[in-house]
Formats: structure tokens, C-alpha cells, sequence
């Protein structure tokens, strides 16, 4: 496996940056036909209002053993003592109260669970009745009985310490009846239920990912995974079995779940997580991969294209650049200007066309770029450096290569990149228009760096149906 940093393109040569233009804030552009401003919007954060299992998606029950974050305490339903079955459900919820109180709205609409546990019993439930608990009581919140985007466990103090720090797209405490599928039965009433569509806590080999401090899961929304537990205790958290069970309780594990009815089109803004190129999957991890998360912000760039060739010299500029871009546990990123990199004629891997290049064909076979990103057409191209910032404006990583293309779209409907490098396959539809803003996980002069603050080493962001003007 290749380390990420070595499969990037040397960015510059030690001692080839020769000067950068002032910050973009202060630059002064007079020919408008030399000038291209691209933008997009897509600021509310991105919240899901239905799940459904995946028609593809394994099934697993979670069997009695030693807690993964704790092996002292056993057995517990937090091991990795996995049963492969089979099951599916769908659940639609109504999120209408942020803080719990008895008057709470919060409702689930629908539900219909059914899975086989390991003791061939099939189980079924069809009914949950959210709890609307008044505020400060319970050991912690539940967000009115359903909440969004909320980050859990681990250190939290939401939800047990017993299973790793994660987001949760969905979640939910509530009661219900749990059922014999077959017959309609009602084996236990009444038991207390906890479920969350959340982040993956299991790697490849369904081995719990044991992190309280940090949130280490897997945030690509292909392999989100939903969470049903019903535990040995009542709602008063005395001990109670769940009469029916051959160890007291259940936990059902759903992989690669659908999150659907999001409140916007949440495929227009996202993160490219590390992962297999998709270019070359022997290589791994990339910033090039089919991972992705979702995410809302807005950028605009105004940049000037004066020079085609390279040069300490060169007058192309950025006029303006502004990017703001919140991930859905709520941390994010800033850059408030960028500063075109000038560097001199025959420097570096690859020409940078004076700093920014207008309708130039990048990436694949061209030489131009990595190419480990699809051949393609950039409608503006730009290499730079910039301060990244938190949300605050506080600067967490100073002086950092970043490399923008506003370009023909790269990306199929469902965002699985195009993987042909020698003849471009990119949709050059106006209405199909995409921005990269990438900061790689190298200094100026090509050496390994990665950006701090970013929890892989890079950034790598995506905007669709960009606006752009020449």
C-alpha cells in the first residue's frame, strides 16, 4: 500500500516558487475579458428525514461479550461477537423539537423491522412511540426524542461509553412492542429501544473501532450503518431481560443503509474521503476515491488569466476567493484569500500556465496534474497558496499548496468518478459545471506534510452545478 503523499505530483521543485501575487483580497484586475468569477451556494446544513436498509447490505446480530472499549465488562452487547443473518427495515421520522420536553413533536411516521436472530427466531417491529422525557432528566438528552446530526458515544456522554465516538444521522429512543414475525405474536411489551443511522464504527473486518477521544469512523455515506438496540433494562434503567432472547437483549447491525429525503440535494456539496483511487485501487489511500461525505458552504473565485507561460513575471491574479465549508458534525473549514503561485518556465512536474489557465484539457494521460483524476477539461485552473482557518477564523495550517479547478464534471449521477485517462468521457454540459478545491498533503517543495486539522493529511472538496461567468 502507497502512502498517500508519494502518489501526488510534485507540486514545485525545492526553490522553484520565485513569487506569489498579494493576497486576492487586495488585487487589482482592469481587463474584464481577461477575468472568470465561478460560485456556488449550498449553505444549509444537509439533514436526512428517512432511512432504509440497502437491498446489498449485510445483517448482523451483535451476541454477548466482552465490550470492545472495555473487555472488563462482559459480556455486554458492544462486542465483536458477530452472527451474519438476514433482515431489512425502513424508517421515517418527524424531527420537530431540538430540546426534550414532555410537549415534544418528535414522532416516528413509519417503521417496519424485521430480522431473523440467532436463534432462527424472526423477529418484527412495527411500532416505536418516541419518548418525550422533560429536559434534565435521564442521564442525558435525548434532543426531544429524535435528533440529527449529533455526534455520540465515546465521550460524548450521549448514549453508552461502550461504543466508539461517531455521528449520527439519525437518532432515536423510544418504546416498543417487540414481535414474533411469523405469527404476530407480541414477545416482550413495552421494551426500551435506541436507534441511530450513523457513521461506520467497524472496519473491513467488522472489528469495532475503539476510539472515545476521537472520532475515528467512517464517514462515507455508501457504508453508513444503522444501529437497533433493545437492552436489558427498562426505562428507569433497572435490569430487565428482553423476555424472547437468548441473552437478555438484541442489537442488530445494518450495513451500507440508504439515507434518503434529505431537506436538500446533499450530493451538491461533499468531502472526498481517503480511499482506493478510483483511477488505480492498488493505490490506497487517495484523495481520489469514490468515499464521500456529505457537507454544506459556498466558495467564489474571481481570478485573472494575463500569462500563458511561466514566470516570476507572470500578472495572472486572484481577484477573490472565499470558501466556507461545515461537515455534518459541525467542525469545518475556512479560506478567506489565496495567493497565485509565479514560478519559473520548465519548474516543477508540469506547467502551471503563469498560475491560472482558462479552458485548459488536465489530468489522465495529459501530464498536466494527477494522473490519478480522469481526463478532463478545467475552464479555470489555479495553483496557489492559502492560510486554512476553523469556522472561527482561527488559522490551523499557514502557507498551504492549494490546487482549484472549475471544470467539466468529473462525476457520474450517484459520484462515482469517470476512470477513463486517455480520451475525455467528463460531462461538458453548462449545467453540469464542478469545482475541486484541493490542499494536498505536501509543502511547496513537494515534501510530505499533511494539513493539520483535516483528520487524513489533505482536503478535498466538491461543488456541482457550479456557476460560472466569463
Amino acid at each position: 500500500m502507497k502512502k498517500l503523499y508519494t502518489i501526488l505530483p510534485v507540486l514545485l521543485l525545492s526553490g522553484a516558487i520565485v513569487s506569489c501575487s498579494k493576497d486576492s483580497s487586495s488585487s487589482v484586475i482592469t481587463d474584464e475579458s481577461e477575468k472568470r468569477t465561478a460560485s456556488a451556494i449550498y449553505a444549509e446544513p444537509v439533514t436526512f428525514a428517512k432511512t432504509s436498509s440497502s437491498p446489498t447490505g449485510a445483517v448482523y446480530e451483535v451476541l454477548a461479550g466482552p465490550a470492545v472499549m472495555n473487555p472488563a465488562m462482559n459480556p455486554t452487547p458492544f462486542s465483536d461477537n458477530l452472527f451474519p443473518t438476514t433482515g431489512s427495515y425502513s424508517l421515517t421520522v418527524k424531527d420537530v423539537s431540538v430540546e426534550d420536553s414532555a410537549g415534544s413533536q418528535d414522532q416516528v411516521v413509519s417503521v417496519d423491522i424485521q430480522f431473523t436472530g440467532n436463534d432462527g427466531t424472526r423477529y418484527r417491529i412495527d411500532a416505536i412511540q418516541v419518548i418525550h422525557k422533560p429536559a434534565g432528566t435521564g442521564d442525558h438528552p435525548f434532543f426531544g426524542g429524535i435528533g440529527r446530526n449529533q455526534m455520540m458515544h465515546g465521550n460524548t456522554g450521549i448514549g453508552t461509553p461502550l461504543m466508539p465516538k461517531m455521528l449520527s444521522y439519525i437518532t432515536l429512543w423510544g418504546i416498543a412492542d417487540l414481535k414474533n414475525a411469523d405469527t404476530g405474536e407480541v414477545i416482550a411489551a413495552g421494551r426500551l429501544l435506541h436507534m441511530m443511522t450513523a457513521t461506520r464504527v467497524r472496519d473491513k473486518n467488522l472489528k469495532m473501532i475503539a476510539s472515545a477521544s476521537e472520532d475515528r469512523s467512517d464517514h462515507n455515506i455508501r457504508v453508513a450503518e444503522t444501529h437497533i438496540i433493545l437492552p436489558p433494562q427498562d426505562t428507569q434503567g433497572n435490569m430487565s431481560p428482553v423476555p424472547g432472547t437468548d441473552h437478555g437483549f438484541l442489537h442488530m447491525m445494518f450495513e451500507e443503509v440508504q439515507l434518503e429525503e434529505p431537506n436538500r440535494d446533499w450530493t451538491t456539496a461533499y468531502e472526498i474521503l481517503p480511499g482506493p483511487a478510483a483511477m488505480n485501487p492498488a493505490m490506497t489511500p487517495t484523495p481520489f476515491s469514490n468515499a464521500i461525505a456529505p457537507g454544506s458552504g459556498s466558495f467564489v473565485l474571481k481570478v485573472s488569466d494575463r500569462d500563458e507561460e511561466d514566470s516570476s513575471g507572470s500578472k495572472d491574479d486572484a481577484e477573490l476567493f472565499n470558501l466556507r465549508y461545515q461537515r455534518l458534525d459541525g467542525s469545518g473549514f475556512r479560506i478567506d484569500s489565496i495567493r497565485v503561485i509565479h514560478k519559473e518556465k520548465g519548474t516543477g512536474d508540469h506547467t502551471f500556465y503563469g498560475g491560472v489557465g482558462f479552458d485548459k484539457v488536465m489530468h489522465g494521460t495529459t501530464g498536466i496534474g494527477v494522473a490519478l483524476m480522469p481526463r478532463l477539461l478545467s475552464y479555470i485552473t489555479v495553483w496557489a497558496t492559502a492560510d486554512l482557518k476553523d469556522l472561527d477564523g482561527n488559522v490551523i495550517a499557514s502557507n498551504r499548496p492549494i490546487h482549484i479547478m472549475i471544470s467539466s464534471r468529473a462525476r457520474t449521477d450517484n459520484l462515482m468518478l469517470i476512470t477513463s485517462g486517455d480520451v475525455d468521457q467528463t460531462d461538458h454540459s453548462p449545467q453540469s459545471i464542478e469545482a475541486h478545491i484541493i490542499l494536498p498533503p505536501q509543502d511547496t517543495s513537494g515534501k510530505s506534510s499533511p494539513v493539520p486539522g483535516t483528520g487524513h493529511g489533505f482536503l478535498h472538496l466538491m461543488f456541482e452545478k457550479v456557476t460560472l461567468q466569463k
